[in-house]
This record gives structure tokens, C-alpha cells and sequence, in this order.
């Protein structure tokens, strides 16, 4: 029953009458839709801003930890074995040297790896974290993004051209030492450098190709990338390679091709993917080429190989080539 829309009386403490409206349901619904719809708006804003101050207070800690090893190894020759529990440089004594303590901000947590060099360090990985969102930074490297790769958190995911890449190499599963095979069993397997988890914290693990496509054959499998993303086929790549520049005649070739997508697609590169140099793991067992080299999976397979991606160091180009299943290689999931 809708109410009267008639005036009521009410008497002016300044004497006479005033009159007021009164209002009908059919109006205090279109109020009450009105206020909620300005609450969640505001409550949207609220937390956009809050996610961008705590992304923008996590890089800006890792700048300035970054400097403070920068400054340690001018020093000391080589970077800090460990951190102590004060976030403080500690060599092999182990000694603490207070003058280079990192401080991270109100809610970030730091975690810092060596690359996996016993007695000299010549590199580090440094990865601040603040609930489910962390980024990482190496010695030769700005921060990258290494945060969950939930299809659902935009944050995580870079549109090129058509398609939508992972910004990080894929981290799951559990650690097993790089002697051992990856097998089709109830766990999922990684490598991780050096048998180092950190390593795989800043750089991503390391999969053989049966283990990251979950043990089938079919091209554009998802193999183990998150609900909504899939491990890209050699054409997958090409197109991105293309996106970036390469033509198609180049793309379709092998060994090194293209002009600078390499140096694009490397931390660093506009591209925006920043893949980082993380080695691999060789059919023996054995770890290599770390901070010198990112070989990567395609899904796309002839036998006992697989497409793959390779970029170096001192390379601006991109190696296509097929490679042993075997390897331990990097993966870089892409949306559906």
C-alpha cells in the first residue's frame, strides 16, 4: 500500500502552521538504493587507494634496501651472506654491520636470498611482502610484481596486443632437489636454482615439460597456470613476438630471431613482462645459467622435445628452438 502523499500539519515554533511532504515507500526505496550505491562506491575507492599505497610503500622499501647492499658491496667486495633478525647485513662470521640495516616499512616483510655462490656472493635476490602482495628486486634488477597469479587479480596480468600474459614466471609446487625427476605423482614438482627455495621466490621454478603440462600432450594445455590461463604454444609465442615487432618470417624461423624483442621482453624492457634470467635445470641434474640466460616452455611439442623460448644476457634477440623434455625450464602462463 502506497502512502498518502498529503501535506501534514505541524506547528512553526514561530507561530502558524508549516507544512511538509511526506514522503512514499516507493521514494525511500530510491533513497536507500541511492545511499547504498554511494557506500560501495566509496568503499571501492577506499581500497584501490589503500592496494596502491601498500604497492607503492613495498617498491619504495625495496629501492632503498637495494641501495643499502649497492653500498655494502662497494665496501665489503661481495653482498651480505644473510640478514640477521634485525634486517642487517651479516657476512660468513657471521658479523653483523648495523650501518647497512634495511627497514621496512609498517606491514612489509622482507626475505633475502644469495644467488646460490657459497663463498663470495655475486648477486642477491630481496623479496618484500605485505599480505598476499610482494614484489622482488635483484642486484640488477627494478622490482617485479611476484604476487598470486589468480586470473581474478588484474594486478598480476599484462594485456599485449590480443592476448594477456602472467607479469611472473610461475611458483608453485613443492621443492625437490634437481637430482631427482619430476613424476607424475599427487605432488606437483619444482625446481628450484641452487636447490635454493628463495630462488625460486625471486626467480620462479623450474619445471620439466611432462610436469608443467600435467602430463598431457595437448597443445595449449592450462598444465599447472591457475583456472583461466593456459602454458602458450609455439604459435602463442610468435604471436606476442610479433606484437613486439618481429615479422613473420622471422617468427617462423629458428635459432636467433627478430631485432630487439629479446631486449623487451627481458627485466627492464618496455614490454612490461619483465622476464628474469633464470637458468634452467639440465638433464643431469645439474643448475646453470643463472643471471644469464631464461629459457621458457611452450606447450607445443614433436616427441621427445618442445618448442621453447631462449633470451640472454647480452643477447636483443630471441632464440626459438626445440628442446629435451627433460630440461628444467621456466614457465610463463597466458589467459584463455
Amino acid at each position: 500500500m502506497i502512502m498518502s502523499n498529503k501535506k501534514i500539519n505541524c506547528h512553526s515554533p514561530y507561530g502558524g502552521t508549516t507544512y511538509h511532504p511526506a514522503f512514499t515507500i516507493v521514494e525511500l526505496l530510491v533513497v536507500i538504493v541511492i545511499i547504498g550505491i554511494l557506500a560501495a562506491i566509496t568503499i571501492v575507492s577506499y581500497t584501490g587507494i589503500s592496494q596502491k599505497a601498500v604497492v607503492a610503500s613495498i617498491q619504495s622499501d625495496l629501492n632503498s634496501a637495494k641501495k643499502q647492499l649497492t653500498l655494502y658491496y662497494i665496501d665489503h667486495g661481495n653482498y651480505p651472506v644473510d640478514l640477521d633478525s634485525n634486517k642487517c647485513p651479516r657476512d660468513s662470521t657471521p658479523t653483523t654491520d648495523t650501518k647497512y640495516c634495511l627497514k621496512p616499512s609498517n606491514g612489509n616483510t622482507f626475505t633475502y636470498s644469495t644467488l646460490g655462490v657459497a663463498t663470495s656472493p655475486e648477486g642477491f635476490g630481496l623479496k618484500n611482502a605485505n599480505g598476499n602482495t610482494s614484489y622482488t628486486i635483484t642486484n640488477n634488477s627494478s622490482s617485479v610484481l611476484m604476487s598470486s597469479l589468480a586470473t581474478t587479480d588484474p594486478t598480476n596480468w599484462l594485456a599485449i596486443g590480443t592476448q594477456v600474459w602472467a607479469k611472473a614466471n610461475l611458483n608453485v609446487g613443492t621443492m625437490i632437489t634437481g637430482v631427482t625427476a619430476q613424476t607424475n605423482n599427487s605432488t606437483l614438482e619444482k625446481y628450484c636454482q641452487s636447490d635454493t627455495e628463495s630462488n625460486c621466490t625471486t626467480y620462479g621454478g623450474l619445471y620439466q615439460w611432462n610436469e608443467a603440462m600435467q602430463y598431457t600432450i595437448t597443445e595449449g594445455a592450462q598444465g599447472i597456470c591457475p583456472a583461466g590461463s593456459h602454458i602458450p604454444s609455439d604459435n602463442d609465442w610468435k604471436i606476442l613476438e610479433m606484437q613486439l615487432g618481429m615479422t613473420q618470417a622471422k617468427a617462423d624461423g629458428t635459432s636467433w630471431r627478430g631485432t630487439n624483442q629479446g631486449t623487451q621482453l627481458k627485466i627492464g624492457g618496455t614490454s612490461g613482462l619483465s622476464i628474469p634470467l633464470a637458468g634452467f635445470r639440465d638433464t643431469g641434474g645439474s643448475f646453470g645459467s643463472l643471471l644469464s640466460g631464461a629459457y621458457l616452455w611452450s606447450s607445443s611439442e614433436s616427441s621427445s622435445y618442445a618448442w621453447r623460448r631462449y633470451l640472454g644476457s647480452g643477447g636483443a634477440t630471441v632464440v626459438r628452438d626445440a628442446g629435451a623434455k627433460g630440461y628444467g625450464l621456466s614457465v610463463r602462463c597466458l589467459g584463455n
